[in-house]
């Protein structure tokens, strides 16, 4: 919710701006916190919201990484948590992570556990850090578990960070060839046009197709720009709200070459060390498979772990439940089905998600050498047709004129 804010401070200094937060008592205890007493407040409605600028830029995870080390330093030294998180909250520069962090002072101050008053951030920080903070502050162990979930969202976080960097350039690379090529045939093409039919040119077919597409792009372009741009908003909006559009989405990226690697290296090594993390921390595996279940965005694995999860209620073990899913690897089956049998899953689950961690991370920096062939494929490719159609009229032309 929004709220227009109209405030004085003990020194009778008055302020007044736009502030967001959870409900009305979320605000005015955070209000209280800073020792600011409202004179006006006026709810902005939600038609409104919308437009109004954010207080502050996003909460990065990068941010929550460094809250849960400090967080991690504050008990591990002692200090109230309520007086490290005003410090920590003093420290950052981000508005809307100020105003979280506050809020949660305020909330433990009041009596209130670290865990409750993360709740209300569950969007923020994630249901498996939630876990974490819930079951370190049951078992005594708040300060390791909290230092477990900042190396987990440091490991998914660069993980996630180096499978889109991946996915960019290629993207970048075919786009800009194709736009090449565009202006290519928009405006070189038509000029070299107008002086075969000067010179009365007889033109062979490829040529003659060239030209005609060279004439539709020019007449044509802009409702083909704008046909893509309604393309893409309409895909947008139904990729969000149908599961099947998502999954049929995941079935044919998981069928592109290299693309492929990348994406199925990222969702295995996530899934691994998400598990990994649940079982070194002592939550039940069925509980796990539940909170990663709504953590995966590719809709192909969120489906194999919903099945994988009703298998293992029905008392599968997990490697089994995830062979049954077809979507897994063999080797990270086989690892798990060791690990199982040795009573080191833990082990065998770091095992899986640094392989293919590596393996994101090897795609990712050697994309560009991977895809070059395919590029200088699409352009030499490109070029032949220019050459041959284009080229032998003009050397006829050349021809007839000596």
């Amino acid at each position: 919710m929004f709220f227009y804010v109209k405030a004085v401070s003990l020194e009778g200094k008055q302020t007044s701006e736009i502030v967001e937060f959870q409900d009305y008592d979320a605000l005015l205890q955070n209000l209280d916190t800073k020792g600011l007493f409202p004179s006006n407040i006026i709810v902005i409605p939600n038609a409104i919201a919308p437009f109004i600028p954010k207080g502050g830029t996003k909460i990065k995870s990068d941010e929550v990484i460094e809250l849960m080390e400090n967080l991690h330093l504050v008990i591990k030294s002692g200090l109230p948590l309520h007086q490290g998180l005003i410090d920590i909250a003093n420290d950052t520069e981000n508005k809307r992570f100020r105003n979280m962090l506050e809020q949660i002072a305020y909330d433990v101050n009041s009596g209130k556990s670290l865990s409750e008053a993360f709740s209300i951030y569950e969007n923020v920080v994630g249901v498996m850090i939630l876990n974490l903070i819930r079951i370190g502050e049951e078992t005594g162990e708040l300060e390791t578990t909290l230092l477990r979930g900042a190396e987990f969202l440091k490991k998914t976080t660069s993980l996630k960070k180096k499978a889109k960097s991946a996915l960019i350039y290629p993207s970048f690379a075919f786009a800009a060839v194709s736009g090449a090529m565009l202006v290519w045939m928009i405006y070189v093409l038509p000029q070299m046009t107008e002086l075969f039919e000067e010179m009365d040119v007889e033109l062979p077919a490829l040529t003659v197709f060239m030209i005609g597409l060279s004439d539709f792009l020019s007449h044509y372009i802009g409702y083909m720009l704008l046909g893509v741009i309604v393309f893409i908003i309409l895909f947008k909006i139904a990729y969000k709200k149908y599961k099947n559009v998502r999954k049929f989405v995941a079935k044919i990226v998981l069928k592109i070459p290299i693309i492929k690697q990348i994406v199925s290296g990222f969702n295995i090594a996530f899934i691994a060390e998400y598990l990994r993390l649940a079982l070194i921390s002592g939550v039940p595996i069925f509980n796990a498979l539940e909170t990663l279940n709504k953590n995966i965005n590719n809709e192909l694995y969120k489906e194999a772990l919903y099945n994988a999860t009703k298998d293992i209620a029905k008392g599968s073990q997990l490697s089994q439940a995830f062979q049954k899913t077809k979507i897994f690897t063999p080797f990270m089956l086989r690892m798990m089905s060791v690990g199982e049998s040795a009573g080191t899953l833990d082990a065998q689950l770091d095992i899986i998600s640094k392989y293919y961690y590596e393996r994101v991370d090897y795609f990712a920096e050697n994309i560009g050498k991977i895809i070059e062939p395919l590029v200088l494929f699409f352009v030499g490719g490109f070029m032949a047709l220019v050459m041959i159609g284009l080229m032998g009229p003009m050397y006829d032309l050349v021809s007839n004129m000596k």
